[in-house]
């Protein structure tokens, strides 16, 4: 994925990531993406985002020695990707405090637009010298801020929040 010209960015949910593609590798045998590879796909989507978005990704973990933990993370799958097919990642965030933030992620064909898949996750910035939670900087408060109050509430998807379990 390359990066945004800053300039480009709208700092609002959903934010849409930059496209990627099905790898052979990443095909399983029935003949479609397996499921170890959406949870790649979703957090790489989400380094380009910590990264080139909200600034908190890799370069800024190796700088100032801090950085996202997951503490949960869900997904829900609704159609396959095949090898070669391109799909994007539109990121919202639901809600945060000051050490936490609980975001949601749809994966989407490229061409189609069909929903691929669905993942919720809650992350806790890290001093990785400490190895204790620690708050977020204000510029990345701020800008959670203006994600989560751009999200449109009826544009969340039904799966987010939800339980696992069996229909009865």
């Amino acid at each position: 994925m390359t990066s945004y010209n800053k300039a480009e960015i709208t700092f609002k949910s959903p934010f849409r990531t930059k496209n990627q593609t099905v790898l052979a590798e990443w095909i399983d045998y029935n003949g479609h993406m397996n499921v170890a590879y959406y949870t790649l796909a979703f957090d790489k989507a989400l380094d380009f985002f910590f990264e080139d978005v909200l600034d908190i990704g890799p370069s800024f973990v190796k700088k100032n020695k801090e950085g996202p933990f997951a503490l949960k993370a869900s997904y829900n799958y609704f159609s396959e990707l095949l090898e070669g097919e391109c799909f994007f990642v539109d990121i919202s965030i639901l809600d945060f405090d000051s050490k936490r933030v609980h975001l949601f992620g749809e994966m989407r064909n490229e061409k189609s637009l069909e929903l691929s898949a669905v993942f919720e996750t809650v992350l806790m910035n890290m001093d990785l010298r400490a190895r204790k939670v620690k708050q977020y900087p204000d510029r990345v408060l701020d800008l959670f801020s203006l994600f989560k109050s751009s999200l449109v509430q009826g544009n969340i998807p039904i799966e987010i929040g939800k339980k696992i379990s069996l229909k009865k």
